[in-house]
């Protein structure tokens, strides 16, 4: 029997569709060795192989990502807790699959180009589309050893945000054009069990690899995007239902909700009133709030015309923003039964205003500059502190008992995660950034950045401000509407307001559903 001709065409889709060359020649059923010859010929002619084909797209309203690396199985508990999870919740699984060349394993069993059987249901190695601006990017092998598995690749998907499939979990968000949200570009941490060789990128390769998944959430044109991260016996906590091996049931209360920097007076209405709802839902134990105080009114960054803006418009009140401030933190401590505000550098603008005597000859707000300088002098005097922010919180707000005001350096920890950081200081003094607090071992929850990201365990809050606030009104930008929340269980998850939602409507019903 003559052996198949298979086209030029064809011979392209089929190398680009299937991970090796012998899965490629099954498919088309032509003989290895011919494949072989065929792709050489048309590497030659410049096909490029390691270009993607056009993005596949798929329907539906929920989408669950991992990653699966070869040649090593899945976590089992894992594994049927996600199957279980989309059954709940009728999500379309994707895993997409990793390779890794193992030296040591290769010795022991040969061949390692297969993937675990559970899993040959849910593999893809097509990019897809799977909503209006979001594109899993499938096609791209990272090297499950990658300390940066997002380096090079926050451009390939253009404007539209992207999901790569690694062991380890990683967030950017990405600055785009003047008017057009930030995008995000994250992977996914895997479903299979840890196997790396004793070599230096093995060890690496083992302490970062983590199991979790994507949950991507359809809304119209809104995507609701969110890790989710097991335990070792495969349960994990999604928003407010618990799914495990035995079954689903609500979570218990959330540890810790982290706003976005809150900037009261340049507050997003809506940001607020779906932070609302999101506490409502997860019922936070502790809210931690960064750089509440803004301090426009007097802030030694505005100039000459900007100064002269505000006395036109009225919002050159110190006091006046003060009590704008006051009102929203009352209603922010209201959503958890402790509410933590961190030491941030919006609130140190306040004392390096009282720290200018010019500022004495500001008769507007000459009352509260005076009372205020002359609290602090006395506090110090005494020995004692006093933070002039917390000083007017005091008098102004109605239920300031709620709250614990973090001095200089203290600290707020839950589950191994220190929460005391707003960011703007960095290791020994130096400007602080995300990856600084990355290097120094703990896992930290920070604020400042006001663009979403996760650097091994140091995640960074959003803001819930205008995303638009006069200094990066012309430029691009990465800022997002994004929180940060600790479950019960000790696991993190970035949480994103798009649309004026943190989640779709119906994550209400799956809490009654497990009810």
């Amino acid at each position: 029997m003559a052996a198949r001709k298979a086209t030029d065409e064809e011979i392209i889709k089929a190398l680009h569709a299937w991970p090796t060359v012998a899965e490629a020649a099954a498919n088309l059923g032509i003989h290895e060795r011919n494949l072989y010859t065929h792709k050489a010929r048309l590497e030659r002619l410049g096909v490029d192989f390691d270009k993607h084909l056009p993005e596949v797209e798929v329907s539906a309203q929920t989408y669950v990502i991992t990653a699966a690396v070869n040649a090593t199985k899945a976590h089992g508990p894992f594994l049927r807790t996600l199957e279980l999870y989309c059954a709940q919740r009728g999500a379309q699984l994707i895993v997409i699959p990793m390779r890794y060349r193992n030296p040591t394993r290769r010795e022991e069993v040969g061949d390692d180009e297969w993937w675990d059987d559970r899993l040959a249901p849910y593999l893809t190695h097509n990019r897809t589309k799977i909503a209006k601006n979001l594109v899993v990017l499938a096609d791209i092998k990272v090297q499950p050893t990658a300390i940066n598995p997002l380096q090079g690749w926050l451009t390939v998907s253009g404007t539209a945000s992207a999901i790569l499939g690694h062991t380890k979990i990683a967030l950017r968000s990405v600055a785009t054009k003047v008017g057009d949200p930030a995008k995000l570009v994250l992977t996914t941490g895997a479903c299979t069990i840890e196997q790396y060789s004793d070599t230096n990128a093995g060890k690496k390769g083992e302490f970062h690899h983590t199991l979790g998944a994507v949950v991507v959430e359809v809304d119209g044109t809104a995507n609701h995007i969110r890790h989710i991260c097991p335990m070792k016996d495969g349960s994990f906590i999604d928003l407010a239902t618990k799914y495990s091996t035995k079954g689903v049931q609500p979570a218990p209360h959330a540890d810790v909700l982290v706003m976005g920097d809150v900037h009261a007076e340049m507050a997003d209405s809506r940001v607020h009133a779906a932070t609302k709802q999101l506490a409502e839902l997860i019922r936070p134990k502790h809210l931690v709030l960064h750089d509440v105080l803004n301090f426009g009114s007097a802030s030694h960054h505005a100039k000459y015309f900007e100064k002269f803006r505000r006395v036109v418009t009225g919002t050159s009140s110190v006091l006046k923003e003060l009590q704008v401030t006051a009102a929203l933190v009352d209603e922010l401590a209201g959503l958890a039964d402790r509410t933590v505000m961190v030491g941030s550098n919006h609130h140190d603008h306040f004392t390096q205003w009282l720290e200018k005597s010019e500022h004495a000859n500001d008769l507007e707000n000459a009352l509260v500059y005076h009372e205020t300088k002359t609290a602090m002098l006395d506090a110090i005097h005494r020995g004692g502190y006093c933070d002039p922010f917390q000083y007017w919180m005091d008098k102004l707000m109605k239920n300031n008992e709620r709250l614990t005001w973090l001095k200089p350096g203290e600290s707020f920890a839950k589950h191994g995660i220190e929460y005391g950081w707003h960011g703007h200081k960095g290791p020994n003094g130096a400007r602080g950034s995300t990856k600084g607090f990355a290097t120094i071992g703990a896992k930290v929850t920070k604020g400042h950045s006001h663009g979403a990201e996760i650097i091994d365990g140091a995640h960074s809050v959003g803001t819930s401000s205008n995303l638009r606030m006069g200094y990066n009104e012309d430029s691009p930008s990465a800022w997002t509407h994004t929180h940060d929340i600790t479950y019960a269980n000790g696991k993190r998850t970035l949480v994103h307001c798009i649309g004026g939602r943190f989640y779709r409507e119906d994550q209400k019903a799956a809490k009654g559903k497990a009810a």
